[in-house]
């Protein structure tokens, strides 16, 4: 059955595929002020960007059009309220927006920097797929985090906030066509979905009327993965050796937002959107995740499932006994460490959930003094995502 809606992977409105329109490629075709894209870079409108014309073509929507301007046929399908391309897969695939939640200096970035090359290298392959940048989305990649983190050598400064300037990029998601192996009827087939990561700035979520206009991307997501740097945790640090736990966070516990606090701004804002009243559960699945995991192995027994490498690629199913063991692990260290004001959060406001423990830049590779790192060697990083799709059904579970 054909798509009545989609979603944009960049303003995250929900619209009509008829209303779908085309961008002219030909640059002999006239410019015209873009009032959708300025709007959207937060630009100055008596100032609007140029852009070649924009159309919206009679009939049921088709992979071209022809421009009524000059005549040329172009492929550009673009969202009618921001005016920035579409990928295919927004279009023709399923939507899969993933938020990435947490507080400042959480370790959002590295998290999302480190996710994105392990899907392509290594997990997407693993499930007999792929993993491809849409639009500028690789080369930002690349140049924001691969060559800090891969190249240099060097731990990531924190986001910046999107309110801080109307064009810093900030507001500009990472979109990448993830591509499947599907089973059909006759033959077999490729499924794709449009997976969108949002690197949001931790002060981005410690007001609700910023986070109802920044980040409108939460409440349309199909996952959202909400990382607790455990060294923001008081009963945590106070163990840790604190020239380790100074490296591993780039600001101090005590003026950290509280983790609990910002899942209760996140679930309100999930509620007015979606019309939910209190006694009724958010079905999107959350996947709460111990981040830096590398900085509190020592304080985790020794034989828990958690100090051991992920075995859900290597099976290319994901393994129920091994999240099984790692959930009740990681909750058991946020009750021993009284942090139950968050897992209480969590139980009362979301339906399906689960916990996590994942280190971004590896085992025994906290930054050093001056902020080097070696090259990245993530412990459990795809538990989280992998989990997300098997809530969605788009990987099988063992």
């Amino acid at each position: 059955m054909p798509r009545i809606n989609f979603i944009c992977p960049y303003c995250f409105e929900r619209r009509k595929i008829s209303e779908v329109q085309f961008r002219c490629t030909n640059r002999r075709c006239k410019d015209f002020d873009d009032v959708e894209i300025t709007r959207y870079e937060n630009g100055n409108l008596s100032l609007p960007k140029q852009g070649k014309r924009t159309f919206t073509p009679a009939g049921r929507l088709k992979a071209s059009a022809d421009c009524p301007e000059c005549g040329n046929k172009t492929y550009k399908r673009i969202c009618p309220a921001c005016h920035n391309e579409l990928p295919d897969s927004t279009l023709d695939g399923e939507d899969m927006i993933i938020s990435i939640v947490g507080g400042r200096a959480s370790g959002k970035s590295h998290f999302v920097g480190i996710l994105i090359e392990e899907l392509i290298k290594r997990i997407a392959p693993a499930f007999g797929g792929a993993l491809e940048g849409f639009a500028d989305s690789y080369t930002r990649w690349q140049t924001g985090f691969y060559k800090h983190l891969y190249m240099d050598g060097v731990k990531l400064e924190l986001t910046r906030s999107s309110l801080q300037g109307p064009d810093n990029g900030a507001y500009r998601p990472l979109i990448f066509k993830l591509k499947l192996p599907e089973k059909r009827l006759f033959g077999s087939g490729i499924k794709s979905f449009t997976f969108v990561f949002f690197d949001t700035a931790g002060e981005d979520l410690n007001d609700e009327d910023t986070m109802s206009t920044v980040n409108k991307y939460i409440c349309k997501s199909a996952g959202i993965i909400f990382l607790l740097d455990p060294v923001q945790i008081a009963a945590v640090a106070n163990q840790l050796d604190q020239t380790v736990a100074q490296r591993a966070a780039a600001i101090d516990w005590r003026s950290a937002s509280q983790s609990d606090d910002i899942m209760t701004r996140v679930s309100r804002l999930i509620r007015k959107d979606q019309g939910l009243k209190e006694d009724e559960k958010i079905k999107i699945p959350v996947a709460a995740v111990f981040s830096k995991f590398d900085v509190i192995e020592p304080l985790v027994p020794v034989g828990c499932a958690i100090r051991e490498m992920s075995p859900h690629c290597g099976v290319g199913r994901f393994d129920m006994t091994d999240w099984n063991n790692v959930n009740g692990e990681v909750q058991g260290l946020l009750d021993a460490w009284d942090a139950t004001a968050f897992t209480s959060q969590l139980s009362a406001n979301y339906a399906t959930y689960s916990y996590f423990a994942v280190s971004a830049l590896g085992l025994n590779n906290n930054p050093t003094a001056d902020g080097r790192i070696s090259r990245p060697r993530p412990h459990r990083i795809e538990d989280p995502v992998l989990w997300l799709l098997k809530e969605n059904k788009v990987i099988p579970a063992k």
